[in-house]
């Protein structure tokens, strides 16, 4: 038993990262991140943070003018801190899980929240939004 607490641990500071949860403050861009400015259709800026875990995982955040997340994006051959990445919409995410038990895939799709997060051991990916807080022009369908 001691063994697989510390594989899970193991695998946990594998996958972590230093990010702010999705609609919380964005956290500061560590060494690692690229950090980039960008525009919606409509003029309005945001900042893109781009890190590549320990683990081979990539974490994106969309962070608006006002410095708070409101997107998130993930594709690796590991899930990442999904209860950091998404923060208090965390809990959002496990129901949903739990009522979709042995379909491979969970999606949350209402009018404050989208989550859809899919993938099998070795391949996950997956996006969250917060639909009301997006930039005037944001598309979440350029999420990667």
């Amino acid at each position: 038993m001691p063994f697989k607490r510390i594989v899970a641990a193991s695998l946990l500071a594998a996958c972590s990262g230093s990010w702010a949860g999705l609609g919380g403050p964005a956290a500061p861009v560590d060494a690692g991140a690229v950090a980039s400015t960008a525009r919606t259709n409509s003029g309005t800026p945001y900042t893109h943070v781009q890190r590549r875990l320990d683990s081979g995982t990539t974490v994106h955040e969309y962070i608006d003018a006002s410095g708070t997340v409101f997107a998130v994006a993930w594709a690796g051959p590991f899930q990442p801190d999904l209860r950091a990445l998404l923060g208090r919409h965390f809990n959002a995410l496990t129901a949903q899980e739990a009522s979709a038990r042995g379909r491979g895939a969970a999606a949350v799709h209402r009018a404050d929240l989208v989550i859809v997060s899919a993938g099998r051991m070795g391949a996950f990916q997956g996006q969250a939004w917060l639909p009301r807080q997006l930039p005037a022009g944001f598309d979440p369908r350029t999420l990667p």
